[in-house]
């Protein structure tokens, strides 16, 4: 990308607020690339980049142009699935490009892609992470671990200490579906858990015994697995133990563990085991059983909403009904009426 390329360049955030006609100039990390065909045969690539500000989903026609910098000077390169993968994907590219409209939505068009010198361009720059800043968390997760009685407070203290807690603020909630960036985890543990204090106190208030202190600890480490099952170098990636065996029982593995180490009692850490190995709700999102307390059932309905929340948040492309393209992870259309939309 040429110096002049450099100072034009806007975040991904900006090009979407840009109407159809408009070119653009980014640079970015290039998350995915595949290769497709047109209907009389003609090769194109569908491409996602992502910054600091969010991701883009593009396409680059036959006549784009692929360039490589990396060496100072502009070459020429050709794209297949090999030399695209092994020299693009999850490097960072400058890109020139247009907003188009097709089929009445706004299509996003590259015209030229730049592979650029990773030492002039590092990946850390391009990565996004999470909006609210870590110190505001920080002081709501440590408010929610001190609002819980002995032992669990002691507990928990101890479980989130040193380079746990290290790599634990840095997480990524998930590699793409939700709060897929750096302190991602934090920032959902943190809402999963204020979302499940509000409601068992609200059914508290309606005469049901819920033990708010398993509650907030099993809202707080619902997701620990998620440090096996992930990892960051720098981008977030799945790691074998992911893949093959997943967070729920990774989680449940590693509390278990923890429950022995700090002398959690066997009936507190019963109960909170439960809520890890039951947060998804039902056997084929992968809890291995259904939630069956109180705590637990309340857990999950928070995991299910904040995850539904960010799904609404994130959705694009509202038709003249103001509904967003189908969203498959949820399964649904959302309705983004004009008000409700920033």
């Amino acid at each position: 990308m040429s110096n002049l390329a450099a100072k034009n360049a806007i975040q991904i955030a900006e090009i979407k607020d840009l109407e159809a006609g408009n070119p653009f100039v980014t640079a970015g990390i290039l998350m995915m690339a595949r290769e497709r065909f047109t209907k009389t045969q003609q090769p194109f690539w569908e491409v996602t980049i992502m910054d600091a500000s969010g991701m883009l989903d593009a396409k680059i026609w036959s006549d784009g142009k692929w360039w490589d910098l990396r060496e100072g000077g502009k070459k020429a390169f050709t794209p297949d699935k090999a030399s695209v993968l092994e020299n693009a994907v999850k490097r960072p590219v400058g890109v020139k490009g247009v907003v188009a409209e097709y089929k009445g939505k706004l299509q996003y068009n590259f015209i030229e892609i730049c592979i650029l010198d990773p030492l002039k361009y590092p990946l850390e720059s391009f990565l996004r992470k999470s909006p609210i800043p870590l110190e505001d968390m920080l002081r709501e997760f440590w408010a929610l671990v001190h609002g819980c009685d002995e032992p669990l407070r002691s507990f928990l203290s101890k479980v989130y200490s040193g380079s746990f807690l290290e790599q634990f603020q840095d997480a990524p909630a998930a590699l793409s579906y939700h709060h897929a960036y750096v302190h991602g985890l934090l920032e959902h543990t943190i809402a999963v858990t204020k979302s499940a204090k509000a409601i068992g106190e609200s059914y508290l208030e309606r005469g049901l015994k819920i033990d708010m202190n398993v509650l907030i600890a099993g809202g707080l480490l619902h997701d620990i697995g998620k440090l096996d099952a992930y990892c960051a170098d720098p981008l977030p990636g799945m790691t074998i133990q992911g893949a093959v065996i997943d967070h729920i029982p990774l989680g449940y593995a590693m509390f278990v563990k923890l429950a022995k180490e700090y002398e959690l009692d066997e009936e507190t850490a019963l109960e909170i085991g439960h809520i890890l190995v039951s947060h998804h709700g039902k056997r084929e999102y992968g809890s291995p059983v259904l939630p069956s307390t109180l705590e637990a059932l309340i857990v999950s309905a928070a995991d299910e909403l904040d995850f539904l929340m960010f799904c609404w948040n994130s959705a694009e492309g509202t038709d003249d009904l103001d509904l967003s393209d189908f969203h498959k992870p949820a399964q649904r259309r959302f309705w983004k009426k004009p008000s409700q939309v920033s």
